[in-house]
């Protein structure tokens, strides 16, 4: 009789297992993203809230992102002075210096800037550099270089294409210049190369 009883014990531990593995997708559910397909949610201390695609609002009474009524597709990007303004920083500061690594990412966010970036060496004669960028606002902004290497920015996993991207000639110490929509609260990260150049210069400018 106790045997019978052992082996009953035992065959509703099993099942309880068995159930647990079959209900495992329903936590899948719950950690679907709540904001797509448009959008994707944020999941931060202060609370949760959706980082919407363009042309989608986030939703006031939910995690959810939601058509905007009032979007109008854009054509171009308006880069303003055309680098004017980071050029004067290119002749007066103020002045920092990073260095990349294969194992941290230098943060940029200094408004106002003129960044001489050392890259990180990632074979022989070629070099790279990751940075972080927190945009303080929503809007555009301009990342303009010192050479035409390749930029590629990043939200996470996620690329963020340019709206446009142009050569620039309002001075000799930047030539480059690409325009972006970033998002507040969103810290970036920039990919710049692979090139043959060690060392570059970098000045991001939000556009008003």
């Amino acid at each position: 009789m106790l045997l019978r009883s052992r082996l009953a014990f035992l065959t509703c531990v099993t099942a309880v297992a068995a159930c647990g593995d079959e209900a495992s997708p329903v936590a899948d559910v719950d950690n679907a993203d709540p904001c797509a397909p448009n959008g994707h949610v944020h999941r931060e201390p202060e609370g949760d809230w959706c980082h919407c695609n363009r042309g989608y609002l986030a939703a006031e009474t939910e995690l959810a992102c939601v058509a905007d009524p009032s979007y109008v597709p854009r054509v171009g990007f308006d880069f303003g002075d055309n680098g004017e303004h980071a050029c004067w920083h290119v002749a007066n500061g103020p002045y920092e210096t990073v260095q990349a690594s294969t194992s941290s990412a230098p943060d940029v966010g200094r408004f106002h800037t003129h960044y001489t970036v050392t890259l990180a060496e990632i074979e022989a004669g070629s070099y790279e550099a990751r940075l972080t960028y927190p945009a303080r606002t929503t809007g555009d902004y301009v990342v303009y270089l010192s050479q035409d290497v390749p930029l590629t920015v990043y939200e996470g996993e996620l690329l963020v294409d340019p709206v446009d991207r142009e050569p620039t000639n309002a001075c000799a110490g930047l030539v480059i210049q690409a325009g972006y929509e970033l998002t507040e609260r969103v810290t970036y990260t920039l990919v710049i190369g692979p090139t043959s150049s060690a060392e570059l210069a970098l000045v991001i400018e939000e556009v008003y």
